[in-house]
């Protein structure tokens, strides 16, 4: 069975998560998050979760060392085996180089999903959490009284990366090392480019459709 693994790419809050998970489902394939595998060190309180959170909260990424064997242990789960979607790695050029070594065999393809700083801004910048975990935007998802959570009467807070010095720091330094990686794709015609500020389900068909094409 010929594998099949495709990576996404985007600034933060390009809406590339939410991408991943419905290309995921529409190919019956296992996403590779390393934010959520980062969650779940996070949560077990190991040194690599306390060390990332450390990392994640002043808005910078974890080293590409750890970030690598994080990765080789998930992509040995049997669910991966066959093909997976990739969100949130690479990031770097050294996580580019050991993926696609990793993977050299099978067909990769990227996706990469534009969005303007400007609206990257907007949209973070809106964002509004509760310690329940619901999460709303003043724009997108307001809660029905400001500052309170619809779920639980909660007070509603800004994420520490979601707050403007974070936001600016984020999108350096994705600019800096994660955009870059998009040549190596585009140059060797493995990169599909998608429109990031349409609506969610138009900017899926537009990936679904190309993905079809490609």
């Amino acid at each position: 069975m010929n594998k099949n693994y495709y990576i996404f790419f985007g600034p933060p809050g390009s809406g590339k998560g939410t991408q991943a998970k419905k290309i995921a489902e529409k190919l019956s394939m296992p996403i590779i998050s390393t934010g959520e595998i980062l969650r779940q060190e996070v949560e077990l309180k190991s040194e690599i979760g306390k060390k990332a959170q450390k990392l994640m909260s002043q808005g910078k990424y974890v080293p590409d060392e750890v970030v690598g064997d994080l990765i080789v242990k998930r992509l040995r789960k049997k669910d991966a085996v066959n093909g997976a979607i990739f969100d949130g790695y690479p990031r770097t050029e050294f996580q580019q180089n050991f993926l696609t070594n990793k993977l050299k065999k099978f067909n990769t393809t990227g996706i990469f999903v534009a969005v303007k700083d400007a609206e990257v801004r907007r949209r973070l910048g809106g964002r509004r959490a509760c310690v329940c975990g619901q999460t709303f935007h003043t724009k997108f998802k307001p809660a029905k009284k400001n500052g309170t959570c619809d779920a639980c009467g909660g007070k509603l807070f800004i994420r520490s990366d979601d707050k403007p010095e974070s936001i600016k720091t984020r999108l350096e330094v994705y600019h800096s090392l994660t955009e870059p990686l998009l040549k190596y794709w585009e140059n060797n015609g493995r990169l599909i480019k998608v429109d990031g500020e349409q609506k969610i389900d138009n900017v899926y068909k537009e990936i679904v459709k190309k993905i079809v094409n490609f």
